[in-house]
């Protein structure tokens, strides 16, 4: 019935439309009439030989579909919330050194006194993790071809309520004294830190909890923590007392500044005293740092005093606590974003109370270096170090060319 109707229009309409629509055969209009689907006024799908076409989905699967694509989105969403949570950064420094105290001998079966070698010497990763602006993860192992130690390892903890942000910070982390303990090595213009600090803060890190905080428009910053005082060459602390070191530092236009302090002890064995006898382990400091007018021209200084707990074993009836002292200078020009030539002189004295004894004599260092900046991920550094005794120099100078990558 449906068929004839529409036929019977068909037919009669096409009159009316003779100068405007082309001449259509009556089998053509017969097999459109043919797809009309009964009751629901849609054109059924053209037939292709024998083959059946699918049926179209329903309502029901479409909105199935559509809610597992959703919850596939909910997860890749989450996933990817946590991956901007998470920052990776780090470094290696391959390098070679020639050390003029080499010489060619075995004193075991794993050391030798040849200090002429190719090594790695810091190859490290740092992760960080920040769930919210209120906390943060740190963990930062240490690989080279010494071993695997861990540098950084800590957890932060950052109050929302005033300009100071103040952070509590606990694990291991960098003692907050003066300002090349604290400036990463990867940044650093010289192979290795002063003399000064690697004998006083040996490793640069130690053990605690630790509050900081930046205020007055980002002009005054403040650290202080309380630490074992062992730094990180062991993995527990001898005494029950614990050591407090803190720096307060300013940013003032081209000058920033900050002045350091350490108060602790030692519980040091002696020979006579083998449960030990405490020393009183004290450091005080300031330092600077200066970009100067003249283009690409930087200076900066650290100099500080302090008293040092005597070497274990000493006998018992001399030993006493040290009179320590150190500085030094750097001088850095940067030409262009390639080229940075350094300049660095430093001392350090173990004893300035003691003079006639070897052990107290100082020694003064005397080194530069070229850094090439291949690209903004690596650079090459070429230094030289001489270091100078007070009395019976040795020759000890250093070269190192050392190639760094970082991310």
């Amino acid at each position: 019935m449906k068929r004839s109707l529409v036929l019977s229009l068909a037919f009669l309409a096409l009159p009316l439309f003779a100068d405007e629509v082309p001449t259509i055969a009556p089998a053509d209009i017969e097999a459109v009439a043919a797809r009309i689907v009964e009751g629901e006024g849609q054109i059924a799908p053209a037939e292709t030989g024998s083959e059946e076409r699918p049926a179209a989905p329903t309502i029901g699967e479409l909105s199935g579909r559509i809610d597992s694509i959703s919850e596939a989105l909910a997860e890749a969403q989450k996933a990817l919330a946590h991956l901007n949570r998470l920052r990776f950064s780090g470094y290696i420094q391959p390098q070679y050194q020639h050390d003029e105290r080499s010489v060619n001998e075995l004193t075991g079966t794993a050391t030798t006194r040849n200090l002429d070698q190719f090594s790695v010497r810091r190859a490290r990763v740092k992760i960080t993790y920040r769930i919210r602006p209120t906390s943060r993860f740190v963990f930062q192992p240490d690989i080279t071809t010494s071993g695997a130690v861990l540098k950084d390892g800590y957890v932060e903890y950052t109050e929302p309520w005033t300009q100071w942000k103040h952070t509590v910070t606990a694990g291991q982390f960098n003692w907050p004294f003066g300002f090349e303990i604290m400036y990463s090595s990867s940044s650093r213009e010289m192979p290795e830190r002063t003399r000064m600090y690697r004998t006083l803060f040996p490793g640069e890190r130690d053990r605690g909890v630790m509050l900081s905080g930046l205020g007055f428009g980002d002009h005054i910053n403040y650290r202080i923590a309380v630490v074992n005082g062992t730094g990180t060459t062991q993995s527990f602390d001898f005494n029950k007392r614990k050591d407090i070191v803190g720096r307060l530092g300013g940013s003032f236009g081209p000058v920033d500044g900050g002045v350091s302090i350490y108060r602790g002890s030692d519980l040091v064995p002696l020979d006579g005293a083998s449960a030990g006898r405490e020393f009183d382990k004290e450091r005080q400091g300031f330092d600077f740092q200066y970009v100067t007018p003249v283009p690409g021209l930087a200076i900066r200084g650290e100099y500080l005093t302090g008293r040092q707990a005597p070497a274990a074993n000493a006998p018992e009836a001399t030993a006493r606590s040290s009179d320590v002292a150190g500085w030094n200078v750097y001088v850095i020009q940067n030409v262009g974003v390639r080229h940075q030539f350094v300049l660095r002189a430093d001392q350090y004295d173990p004893d300035t109370d003691a003079a006639d004894s070897p052990a107290s004599w100082y020694t003064r260092t005397i080194g530069g270096a070229y850094i090439f900046h291949w690209d903004a991920n690596s650079k090459v550094m070429l230094a030289y170090e001489k270091p100078v005794r007070e009395r019976q120099d040795i020759d000890d100078d250093a070269v190192t060319v050392r190639y760094q990558y970082s991310f």
